[in-house]
């Protein structure tokens, strides 16, 4: 890690360590990044012990629900019913309430921990790494031995919209995986932007936090009560790691400071990046890539109406239906549960979540945010060029049972599953290419080729694609892949290096 211009490299001293009349002495740092990481582990755990006998809400609800406190049971079933009918007559909202609960406070949370950790990392970062996963990973603890503990049963509504999941209800382990995660995601990034904007952060991380817990008493499989405890006890966890973590910093003479989780430079998070345009050329290069698209769009809409034209009475057409036959007659629950996950990668958490990654990672390493536009254009490009080819194209899923659901009925080409992993992991392909050196080039190509030979596979195994669809949304990902990388990465003025980070304290200006 750089020093700031000013500092000696081999001076190790805490700044805020001198006396007030100014005759007091700097006390050596403790060596390594990591030094009292486990006092603050301790910390934590006693913390988590706390949270038995410290979160009174939490506490004051369990009482009133193993107590079937009267006026409380009627709430709750009033209003579970009251949503459940609300929402069951429209499929699109229960898809979008579904979505919204998994992304905001499911294992797609989780992830955004994990690789947060690992930006952290990556940033040179590790107190504000072990921070977060510590934090983390106390949920992991916390949720299944609350639920465990209460054993509440799950709402018993006339029409489930959604199918219950088998664990207890009481508290709601998505809605103190929202509170935890964007709390704690919230409280790092704070020192990292003007005060200004702080306040809609913390709105943010509360909007989503409330629109999770509001998702789950909409879909039935929460009452209002185990949402409010979920909460709650969340909270209540969040609130002593940040704690422990403060205290941990102050064992090292290293107070907090406003809005962040401590002043020296690799405690608060840092955006710092190289001097590099997102866009090389700004609007000429939108330009270029607009262009591009309606090229691509072009052309696929052209092999769309040759594959379902001429070419269906031909022997590529013959073999289009043959191939998905014969996988309909090769299925057993075992393989089709596989490709089930495999499908899952192309769904729209998974290229979400996929896209995410490998955006902020690529920022992390590269220092850079070329890369991470780089990903979301791939992603985002291929998902519009691919809706406005399937609805121009219109053709026919294959004529066997489609175990997918969801999938609109006329818009089997281009494959749209096939295209978005293409999209992601080619752009991960991309930039470790144009950036890496070594065998992690070779490393993501492979996992690029994989995971999109898997995506082929699943698509015409669960009857939702011909074969030429899947090659035709490898086409689509592929072209625009090249068009990306003709106007982002090829221009550079600067041959391709990797990141160096230099952490300074933050400017008066950013500061106030």
């Amino acid at each position: 890690m750089n020093v700031a211009a000013g500092e000696s490299s081999d001076r190790k001293t805490v700044p805020g360590n001198i006396h007030p009349d100014g005759r007091g002495s700097r006390r050596p740092e403790p060596s390594g990044e990591l030094a009292g990481a486990g006092r603050f582990g301790g910390v934590a755990l006693l913390g988590l012990l706390g949270v038995v006998v410290g979160a009174i809400p939490f506490l004051a609800l369990l009482a009133l629900v193993e107590a079937r406190w009267e006026p409380l049971r009627q709430l709750d079933l009033a209003v579970a019913d009251g949503l459940n009918a609300l929402v069951a007559s429209s499929p699109l909202v229960i898809r979008v309430l579904d979505v919204v609960s998994d992304a905001g406070g499911g294992a797609p949370a989780g992830v955004f921990i994990g690789l947060a950790v690992v930006w952290l990392m990556i940033r040179q970062q590790p107190r504000l790494a072990t921070y977060l996963a510590v934090t983390g990973m106390g949920l992991a603890v916390i949720i299944p031995v609350s639920k465990a503990l209460v054993g509440r049963a799950r709402p018993d509504l006339e029409q489930p919209v959604v199918e219950l999941p088998t664990n207890a209800s009481f508290p709601s382990g998505h809605a103190m995986a929202a509170m935890v995660t964007w709390g704690a995601l919230a409280i790092i990034v704070l020192a990292a932007i003007r005060p200004a904007h702080r306040r809609r952060l913390v709105a943010a991380a509360a909007a989503v936090v409330l629109l999770v817990g509001f998702t789950r008493i909409a879909l039935g499989v929460h009452y209002v009560t185990d949402v409010v405890a979920g909460w709650a006890l969340g909270l209540a966890w969040l609130t002593i790691t940040t704690v422990a973590f403060r205290h941990w910093l102050r064992e090292h003479r290293e107070n907090a400071r406003d809005g962040g989780l401590g002043d020296r430079p690799d405690h608060g998070l840092h955006l710092r990046t190289i001097d590099e345009s997102a866009l090389p050329h700004g609007r000429t290069t939108l330009l270029w890539l607009l262009l591009a698209a309606l090229a691509c769009t072009t052309l696929l809409v052209s092999a769309g109406f040759v594959t379902t034209g001429p070419l269906a009475t031909t022997a590529l057409g013959r073999w289009d239906v043959q191939v998905v036959e014969a996988a309909a007659e090769l299925r057993s629950p075992g393989m089709t549960e596989l490709m089930q996950i495999v499908n899952g990668l192309g769904g729209l958490l998974g290229t979400a979540t996929a896209t995410i990654a490998v955006a902020a990672l690529a920022l992390a390493w590269r220092g850079s945010w070329r890369p991470a536009v780089l990903a979301f254009l791939a992603v985002a490009g291929a998902v519009l060029i691919h809706a406005a080819v399937s609805q121009i194209v219109g053709r026919a899923r294959p004529d066997v049972p489609n175990l997918t659901q969801g999938l609109p009925a006329g818009a089997s080409f281009p494959s749209g599953h096939v295209a978005a992993v293409t999209a992601v992991y080619g752009a991960l392909s991309l930039i470790v290419l144009f950036y890496g050196r070594g065998r992690w080039r070779a490393v993501a190509v492979g996992l690029a080729g994989v995971l999109v030979s898997a995506a082929i596979v699943s698509q015409v195994y669960l009857g939702a694609h011909h074969p030429t669809d899947t090659m035709a949304g490898l086409v689509l990902s592929v072209l625009w892949l090249a068009a990306l990388h003709r106007c982002l990465l090829a221009p550079t003025d600067q041959p391709p290096r990797t990141a160096t980070w230099t952490f300074r304290p933050a400017s008066p200006e950013v500061a106030s």
